[in-house]
């Protein structure tokens, strides 16, 4: 594999450097007049360029720029209609045209021709640089805008590197948009597998985003080229772009993702532990890892099988030695709890006689070089044992062939496979200098033929969207379940995203942090690394602090490369064991919680693992924060990220925080020293919040009927919306849901939750509700205005009706058959001593 180095840019005004141009001259568009106008837009146009300047809503503007005399085709693989907006007003007069929404005022500057985006009241958010504005170099758009010293600019997908992307003491970085296979990336790597051309640009809490709708290989250059100059563009077609507006970056991500689209629900096991190897073979290995996962107790839902149990790396077969009965495995495997995930690349071989290969010759689905002949290369069944050949690549760009590819995997789900594994879909090409096809090999393009240069970002999204479209008409009853390696902007509407092949260092465990940070400002909010590191081999410590914090990853997966040791839980010895154990254990028991963030990511398209910046948008202290999270609104974590560490600062924004773990209450707005053993996850929750829990299952599949822990983080008055659904079936589309919302209000002397009544048709399995609230002495419980005994913890569980203990922990634990009615529950007694 190919390890590349950034992409960066060098220029002075009007020169600028890309990794495609060498050094170009830049011509920047002068003088324009108003050309025309409809209800919703504004065009313009010199002797050679046109700009359109459109009204998608009121809080999303479009432009368009070419420097020919017209616009292509308007087409996009990222964006979704919009239900229209009311017109804006427009106004034209000789030196300036005005744009103007219910929110937004775009003034286009006539000579030279400049766009000036202010809100309603009249303050500039975003203006084209004065000395350069939209520019082109041969086929080369961009635009450059003025950046000012207090911005700071956050998303652009999966990058290395901080957080905040304006860089350290400004000096600025520039970042490409170029999927690429890049094993064993180091931290200043650039490009690696996502492509997510969309930055949020924020100063003073105030915030607006610019997205780049454009397949090539495009540019952000954030002040490096010229301090002061955010420029982006790309290598080939139009310069079109979205200024979204805020005016916080959660109204941004929010807009976005109303654009590009949200992350359906993932069935429920998705969100479950998984481990995986390249590659776990044969067929008693795989059963080996099964059994010492129940054998220890150890939880997990899913296991995966890399290439090794494909015959040869061919995609949609099985090695018939290795696994001589793949459907009997799965069937064994799921009556253990345990769903089977496969990796099917987009590089099926040439082979006469190989049903992929052959109904893909019959229906024209393969890309082609520019002489027509269908383009070969070597990826991995070029590698293969015996009889090793070239791929071919289906053309994912066409609509029939997006069909066919998924028809395939009836192959796989015949079998008994639960989720697909796209890999190697930037698209990837073994013993070629650029690590993947020529530029000029040949596609459909929904039908507007284009080449490889114009449309490589798109592959690895629509590969995922062929799958999971796919999956969904094969068994239109069960949730697809797709993880993709690259992706572009919309792609979180087809898969989960992991960033690749990471390396098993202490930095790459920090690292994943503003990497995963990035992507979910981004629009992606399924998404993990490989916990412990792919390439390499971590320490056993490593091992643990990383499985600790992954246990907030969206998508929390081990995975390890071949002829590394062993990477399961278990294998660092009896002590590390137990802690990776009760690590893994936290995650099954928040799994309402972390289900019910992930369910607000799919409506309002806000990221469940979440920089602090974007709750705490006027704390400047949160702007380059990225050691710690937020997982949704309430939740904190700092997790351990150095080597034999004792203690850590951890810096919590304003207001009351509660440890997790003891009932401490901490003032906000600072940073405190907080002790850690290696058992340590130092998790915060906000006072008056809610954290919704089960006990400690092996599998998901044994959730049904369990308890629903509800713990009331006393200490101000709060609320939170429970959501549930069947966690399997698409039914919740059609409203098969149930919300319900949990409020409380503290009192010194007592604390009252109110539990409201269900909005939704869906009920779950019967089961008990457990709530859960420290308070120092109680004295009392009542549930809807009546008393309830106590009784002794063992007791608590098999009382007949209502009761309430106190365990050994000093938390009251009230219980009740959960009938779903409207009640309130209170708690007398003093409040906790902080």
């Amino acid at each position: 594999m190919l390890r590349l180095i950034p992409a960066t840019a060098v220029a002075c005004t009007a020169l600028l450097l890309t990794p495609s141009s060498g050094q170009a001259q830049w011509t920047t568009v002068g003088a324009m007049q108003s050309a025309g106008r409809s209800a919703a837009a504004l065009t313009f146009r010199d002797a050679r360029s046109i700009v359109s300047v459109t009204a998608v809503t009121s809080d999303i503007i479009r432009v368009r720029f070419s420097p020919t005399r017209e616009l292509g085709r308007d087409h996009s693989y990222a964006v979704l209609p919009l239900p229209a907006a009311a017109a804006p007003t427009i106004s034209v007069d000789r030196t300036q045209s005005v744009l103007a929404t219910a929110t937004l005022r775009v003034t286009a500057h006539h000579a030279p021709f400049r766009l000036a985006f202010s809100d309603a009241a009249g303050e500039v958010l975003d203006e084209d640089d004065g000395a350069q504005g939209m520019a082109w170099s041969g086929t080369m758009t961009r635009v450059f805008k003025r950046l000012r010293a207090d911005e700071h600019v956050y998303g652009l997908g999966e990058k290395n590197g901080m957080l905040d992307k304006r860089g350290r003491q400004q000096g600025g970085y520039t970042y490409t948009m170029w999927n690429s296979d890049t094993y064993g990336y180091g931290a200043d790597t650039d490009p690696i597998y996502v492509s997510v051309p969309f930055a949020i640009v924020m100063r003073g809490g105030r915030a607006h985003g610019l997205f780049l709708d454009n397949t090539s290989r495009s540019v952000f250059d954030i002040g490096h080229t010229a301090e002061g100059v955010l420029a982006f563009g790309a290598a080939e077609g139009e310069l079109n772009y979205y200024f979204i507006n805020g005016p916080s970056p959660a109204d941004v991500v929010s807009r976005y993702t109303s654009l590009t689209g949200r992350m359906p629900m993932p069935p429920r096991w998705a969100l479950g532990y998984h481990q995986c190897r390249y590659s776990y073979y044969p067929e008693a290995t795989v059963r080996f890892v099964a059994q010492n996962f129940r054998a220890r107790h150890i939880p997990a839902d899913a296991i995966w099988l890399d290439i090794h149990y494909q015959d040869g790396y061919k995609p949609f077969t099985w090695d018939p030695d290795r696994f001589p009965d793949p459907a009997r495995l799965v069937s064994d495997l799921r009556a253990q709890g345990f769903h089977v995930v496969t990796i099917l690349d987009a590089h099926p071989k040439k082979e006469v006689g190989y049903e992929p290969y052959e109904t893909g010759l019959a229906g024209d689905h393969f890309v082609k070089t520019p002489d027509g002949s269908i383009y070969e290369a070597p990826v991995w069944p070029a590698r293969a044992e015996r009889h090793p050949g070239p791929s071919v690549f289906p053309d994912v760009t066409r609509p029939a062939t997006r069909t066919w590819w998924g028809s395939l995997y009836a192959r796989l789900l015949d079998v008994g496979i639960a989720g697909i594994w796209n890999d190697m879909n930037e698209p990837a090409v073994f013993d070629t200098p650029t690590g993947t096809m020529p530029l000029d090999v040949k596609f459909d393009n929904d039908g507007l033929p284009a080449a490889h240069s114009a449309v490589h970002n798109i592959f690895g999204q629509l590969l995922s969207r062929s799958t999971y479209e796919g999956l969904l008409r094969l068994r239109p009853d069960a949730r697809p379940f797709v993880l993709t390696r690259a992706t572009y902007a919309g792609g979180q509407r087809y898969a989960a995203v992991w960033a690749g092949d990471n390396v098993s260092e202490w930095s790459h465990l920090r690292g994943s942090i503003p990497v995963l940070l990035g992507m979910g400002l981004s629009g992606l909010p399924f998404v993990g690394v490989d916990i412990g590191g792919f390439a390499e081999a971590p320490s056993a410590e490593l091992y643990t602090r990383w499985l600790q914090l992954g246990v907030f990853y969206p998508f929390m997966r081990t995975h390890t490369t071949f002829g590394t040791p062993d990477q399961d839980p278990w294998s660092y010895g009896t002590e590390h064991e137990s802690v990776n154990r009760r690590a893994i254990e936290l995650r099954y028991e928040l799994l309402p919680q972390i289900y019910n963030v992930m369910h607000d990511a799919s409506v309002t398209g806000l990221p469940a693992l979440r920089p602090l910046v974007l709750e705490y948008p006027t704390d400047p202290a949160t702007y380059g924060l990225d050691d710690e999270v937020m997982f949704g609104r309430d939740v904190l974590v700092a997790p351990v990220l150095w080597p034999g560490a004792s203690e850590r600062s951890v810096y919590l924004p304003a207001g009351t925080w509660v440890d997790y773990w003891t009932g401490a209450t901490f003032a906000g707005g600072r940073s405190h020293r907080v002790p850690v053993s290696l058992r340590s996850i130092p998790i915060f929750v906000r006072a008056g919040a809610f954290v919704f829990q089960h006990p400690i299952v092996q599998h998901t599949g044994e959730l049904r009927g369990q308890p629903l822990r509800v713990h009331a983080v006393p200490g101000a008055d709060g609320e939170a919306t429970l959501y549930e659904d069947d966690g399997e079936t698409p039914a919740y589309t059609q409203g098969m849901s149930v919300t319900r919302m949990f409020r409380q209000q503290t009192a010194s002397d007592r604390v009252t939750v109110a539990i409201g009544a269900p909005s939704g048709p869906f009920r779950p399995a019967s089961r008990d509700l457990w709530l859960l609230v420290r308070r120092e002495s109680p004295s009392r419980v009542t549930i809807g205005g009546a008393a309830v005994p106590r009784v002794t913890m063992s007791e608590l569980a098999t009382h007949a009706g209502a009761a309430w203990a106190v365990d050994e922990a000093g938390v009251v634990n009230v219980r009740r058959h959960d009938d779903f009615g409207a009640t309130e529950i209170s708690i007398e007694g003093e409040a906790p001593r902080r």
